[in-house]
């Protein structure tokens, strides 16, 4: 296993993205969730994957692993989708809202299964109106 990210990324409008096409325009919302239905991690544009955090603006601790075949799924966590990705370029990144930082993921251009699991969504979303 490797894990190219491990620490708190800071997102925007409750989003984090991974892209692989430098020449694309990114994910966009409506795009990447064609055909979907749980709203976590939007996987319809080729090469790029859209996902959603509880937190609608601040650091939320993130963790990216590779591994070789699928690791066992902890009871922890409370959210969890599976999409296919396949990169379209030999450069992946892990991207914050409008590109302010990018970690590199270093996948290659093969068939992945992505494995999203989050905790705390509801407790993210419900701190956006703790102060309103």
């Amino acid at each position: 296993m490797r894990t190219p990210v491990d620490g708190e990324v800071f997102v925007h409008y409750s989003q984090i993205c991974v892209e692989s096409d430098p020449d694309g325009d990114g994910a966009d919302l409506e795009g990447a969730f064609a055909g979907q239905s749980a709203g976590l991690c939007g996987a319809g544009i080729p090469g790029a994957l859209w996902l959603s955090t509880g937190l609608h603006t601040g650091d939320v601790p993130f963790r990216v692993e590779v591994h070789d075949q699928a690791p066992p799924l902890d009871d922890a966590w409370e959210d969890v989708v599976e999409v296919s990705f396949r990169p379209v370029s030999a450069h992946t990144v892990l991207m914050q809202w409008a590109g302010e930082d990018t970690w590199e993921l270093g996948l290659r251009q093969v068939d992945y299964r992505v494995r999203y699991c989050a905790r705390g969504m509801d407790e993210g979303d419900k701190a956006r109106y703790a102060d309103g």
